[in-house]
């Protein structure tokens, strides 16, 4: 399957994008596409070249984070759309976990992740083998802001979404003011629980969280 990775991002996170372009060049299985979508920025970035198709969308005008998520999938033409920040910075074995989920039958994954600062230890870790939980994230409880297991809950990242091209033709995020910066990618995972989408959960620490 092919993966593509939308990278939703504004002015105040430009500086952080080459590090992850390189961080993402060097993953034990390489995406097919990036994409980025970058607001509020004047002057035109300018990227190296990097093992994988770099797709740049540019604007000066202000756009939210659901609105920068929308129009960087948008982009994508894989099998699989996986989403990270652009202040934070994945595993090398992320995407080959991801793909592995898919390859199991799984249409959408969560996964659990490092938090605190960006840090070289994290990085050069071993994560441990592979270990998913097929259609784990399956209820949605009223009080909270995002969805959770029947199970039992386990921590992951809602903004490190990865999610079926074809789902996501039908489901984009929400681009209402009142989510920004606040919980526009919990509501979206919410969203497809509540539409009778079970998500699957990869166990591993997939990604550093900057927080």
């Amino acid at each position: 399957m092919t993966l593509g990775i939308a990278i939703p991002s504004h002015k105040g996170h430009a500086s952080h994008l080459n590090n992850l372009l390189n961080r993402i060049s060097e993953s034990t299985i390489l995406p097919n596409q990036v994409s980025i979508s970058i607001s509020s920025l004047d002057e035109e970035m300018n990227f190296g070249e990097y093992p994988f198709e770099l797709i740049m969308t540019q604007t000066p005008n202000f756009k939210n984070a659901s609105e920068n998520r929308n129009i960087a999938a948008s982009k994508l033409t894989t099998d699989i759309i996986s989403f990270i920040d652009s202040d934070d910075l994945p595993h090398p074995k992320r995407n080959e976990y991801i793909i592995k989920s898919f390859n199991l039958g799984s249409k959408i994954a969560l996964h659990d992740y490092e938090a605190g600062q960006i840090s070289n230890d994290y990085y050069n870790n071993d994560i441990g083998p592979f270990e998913v939980f097929k259609e784990y994230v399956d209820t949605f409880i009223s009080d909270r802001h995002y969805p959770t297991s029947s199970k039992g809950h386990q921590p992951y990242a809602n903004g490190h979404v990865s999610i079926s091209s074809e789902i996501f033709k039908d489901f984009k995020f929400d681009e209402d003011p009142s989510l920004h910066r606040c919980c526009e990618d919990s509501e979206y995972n919410s969203r497809l629980v509540k539409n009778g989408y079970k998500i699957c959960y990869i166990k591993n620490k997939l990604s550093n969280y900057r927080s």
